[in-house]
């Protein structure tokens, strides 16, 4: 079941709306706020109540210009992030047909990093229709092929929550 769980987890953040068939967040873009260690790994259900146990534990550590961890079923392994705001970040993962999908992560002084699915579909038609998104919509998918539109998107999809959409899971530091 655990197993079950992780993998559930990964394929929700893997399936973003948001998607580039190139590397939007480049090496030597990428920021790296997450300080390693060992972490539990906890998703959210969709009503915002996370789950009473953790699915995932162990050492995340910066690997090259990613995040990556030793441990199997890492829910979001190879990760790059780059800062949009002060503790906010575009997160960037591949998939197994080498698209780049992107999210949204926090990152706390605490050393609690959320993070966030972001979906086209929940974007205004305006603001798609501002970034040229309307033509780029597919089944709720949303290509997006330049660094400065993904981020103006992420900022605009923040403002439109007011800056607090659902938290879908969260890597909490494990002091023990």
């Amino acid at each position: 079941m655990r197993t079950l769980l992780v993998i559930l987890t990964a394929a929700v953040f893997t399936s973003g709306c948001f998607y580039s068939e190139d590397a939007l967040i480049t090496r030597r873009a990428a920021d790296f706020p997450i300080v390693e260690g060992v972490y539990d790994h906890r998703p959210y259900h969709p009503d915002g109540r996370p789950f009473d146990r953790t699915t995932w534990s162990g050492e995340i550590e910066r690997e090259g210009w990613s995040y990556a961890s030793d441990v199997d079923a890492f829910p979001h392994q190879n990760i790059r992030l780059r800062e949009l705001t002060p503790g906010i970040f575009a997160a960037q993962s591949v998939n197994e047909d080498r698209h780049y999908l992107f999210g949204l992560v926090w990152v706390y002084p605490s050393g609690l990093v959320t993070y966030h699915n972001p979906s086209c579909s929940d974007l205004s038609d305006t603001a798609r229709e501002t970034y040229g998104l309307l033509e780029e919509m597919t089944d709720g998918y949303c290509r997006i092929d330049r660094w400065d539109v993904l981020s103006a998107v992420l900022l605009t999809y923040l403002s439109e929550h007011d800056g607090r959409p659902r938290i879908d899971g969260e890597y909490r530091p494990n002091r023990d």
